[in-house]
């Protein structure tokens, strides 16, 4: 099960869902990229460079079981 939450904050003050925690990471990163590619991906990855000169970087699996992992200047959370 995934330890991530994808929402978008609307400027009418509603929330539109698209990732429910508890739902597989495999299923944020089809939403994310879709399932219709050639040699499936391995994971879904995103990246801050933050104004204090950190990087902060947000890995999804490509998978039904593992959960996402943030790592800060390379170091795991």
């Amino acid at each position: 099960m995934s330890n991530v939450e994808i929402d978008a904050p609307l400027v009418n003050g509603d929330l539109m869902p698209y990732h429910e925690r508890g739902e597989s990471c495999r299923l944020a990163v089809e939403m994310l990229i879709g399932d219709d590619f050639g040699a499936p991906p391995r994971s879904l990855n995103f990246t801050v460079h933050t104004d204090s000169g950190k990087t902060v970087k947000l890995v999804i699996p490509y998978d039904h079981t593992s959960s996402a992992v943030v790592l800060v200047d390379g170091e795991r959370l």
